[in-house]
C-alpha cells in the first residue's frame, strides 16, 4: 500500500467530529478509481471501504456504523471530484 497517495479525513457525524486519513489502493476499476480505502480514523484502523452496486460498505464485513461508513464513503467521493 502507498501511503504517499493518502489524503486527510475531517468531517462531523452525528454531533461528532473525527479526522484520519485515507490511502487507496494501488488496484483501480475500470473507471480508474481506486477498488477500496483503508480508513484510520485517530490512528486506528477503521475499515477498508469499497463502493459496490448497493452504496459503500466494510470490505470485510466488519460491525462498522451504516451511516458512518456512508458518510465517510460521501466525503471520498467528494475528494475524488
Amino acid at each position: 500500500m502507498n501511503t504517499a497517495t493518502s489524503f486527510p479525513l475531517s468531517l462531523d457525524f452525528e454531533g461528532r467530529h473525527y479526522a484520519g486519513t485515507v490511502t487507496p489502493s494501488e488496484e483501480k476499476e475500470a473507471n480508474g478509481m481506486p477498488v477500496w480505502f483503508r480508513v484510520m480514523l485517530d490512528d486506528t484502523l477503521f475499515a477498508y471501504l469499497c463502493c459496490g452496486d448497493y452504496g459503500w460498505k466494510d470490505r470485510d464485513g466488519g460491525n462498522s456504523p451504516k451511516g458512518l461508513i456512508d458518510a465517510i464513503g460521501s466525503y471520498i467521493m467528494d475528494y475524488y471530484e
